[in-house]
């Protein structure tokens, strides 16, 4: 008899690249042999309620052009009471949509990698009367909103000892939280690509210092600002820039007018590791995500501004743990850049190794270690099935 595969439900919203990024990143570090079916839902829209359906649209939108709008619904919205009223408030006109999803997939875990979407995941194992465990993967390093500390999860798994804290202050026991370390493709603590090799694949010259210049998934902040000041200032620089699904800019650094043969345009990419190890500084907002790579991969760091409050504590996490510098302008950044490739004093930024770069790892066991523990004490003979399959 065909034994069925362990399903995890990885519940995100695509509010920008970085919870389908950790949701992919956690699946990777699955063990190829281990029998298990994963699925990533954007659970905001499943839920269909106005203006949830449309978040990543919304979110893009603010964070290129109108970030006071996202800070607004940060600081409103920043306590557990307000974020429990608007729970059930979503729920009572969305449950049979929530249902349906669960229903597809039916877990035997779900994954919370977005903080609006604990809450629901508990009303509806509630009214289910399911015992699947609820998994919270907080992806913000520092500066933690409400809706991470929801309650309802059975564990919530932190990428610092900042959020660790955080969670403490919100409520949340001591023996829920566990420190894993940051969410981060296997494919970037595991590349031996050297520089010439990453741009030999790229296509692009070796020799010159390479700046990578990113923006996220929307490409935010000012980049055709940093691009204009990055030539001008850095002549002798090579410059990769990650457009993202900022289609605008995109078009407009490929404009003839502005292209150069140090200059390299992407738009969304899905080899960012090829990139980083092609590079010689990682230029980036201070999106999480982008920052906990270019550790992984012991990149320099030059952060520029945070998109929104909720990015702004990881400005002083890369100066306090020894990461990089931040930059808030392209001029502050070109003197560190251009001394940079004159000192080799500076390849030795990245002091600090106490930040754990296998958050992947350390959170798929945890799923793994979780879900066997609940087959056990709820349907043994399935456990003794599946245990067979997965290992202990």
């Amino acid at each position: 008899m065909a034994i069925r595969p362990i399903e995890i439900m990885f519940a995100i919203s695509d509010t920008g690249g970085g919870h389908r990024s950790a949701a992919t990143s956690i699946i990777a570090a699955f063990d190829k042999e281990q029998s298990i079916q994963s699925t990533i839902v954007d659970f905001l829209r499943t839920t269909n309620f106005p203006g949830l359906k449309k978040a990543p649209e919304i979110y893009d939108y603010c964070s290129r052009n109108h970030v006071w709008l996202n800070n607004l619904f940060f600081k409103e919205t920043n306590s557990i009471s307000r974020i429990n009223a608007l729970t059930k408030i979503v729920y009572s006109q969305s449950h049979y949509s929530i249902k349906r999803a669960i229903a597809d997939s039916q877990p035997d875990a779900v994954v919370a990698v977005h903080p609006l979407v604990i809450g629901l995941l508990q009303q509806t194992r509630k009214k289910l009367r399911a015992t699947w465990p609820i998994i919270a993967v907080i992806t913000d390093l520092v500066t933690i909103h409400a809706s991470w500390a929801t309650p309802g999860a059975d564990l919530y798994l932190v990428p610092t000892k900042e959020a660790f804290q955080s969670l403490i202050k919100y409520g949340i026991p001591y023996s829920q939280i566990i420190y894993t370390g940051f969410p981060v493709h296997p494919k970037f603590s595991n590349s031996k690509l050297s520089k010439k090799q990453a741009c030999d694949e790229l296509g692009i010259k070796n020799e010159p210092f390479t700046i990578l210049l990113a923006g996220g998934g929307v490409g935010a902040g000012n980049m055709g600002d940093w691009v204009h000041t990055l030539k001008k200032q850095c002549p002798d620089k090579q410059i990769l820039v990650i457009a993202g699904n900022n289609k605008d800019l995109y078009d407009e650094l490929n404009n003839p007018k502005i292209h150069s043969d140090r200059l390299h345009v992407y738009g969304f990419v899905n080899n960012m590791e090829t990139l980083m190890a092609a590079s010689d500084v990682i230029v980036s907002k201070a999106g999480p995500g982008t920052l906990m790579e270019g550790v992984s991969m012991k990149k320099k760091l030059i952060v520029t501004e945070a998109i929104g409050i909720q990015e702004t504590g990881n400005i002083e996490f890369v100066n306090r743990n020894q990461l990089g510098y931040h930059c808030p302008t392209p001029s502050e950044a070109c003197t560190i850049i251009n001394e940079m490739a004159i000192f080799a004093s500076y390849s030795n930024v990245m002091t600090n190794n106490t930040i754990p770069i296998n958050g992947s790892q350390n959170i798929a066991q945890i799923i793994l270690d979780t879900i066997n523990t609940t087959l056990a004490i709820n349907n043994p003979n399935t456990f003794q099935e599946k245990h067979i399959v997965i290992g202990a």
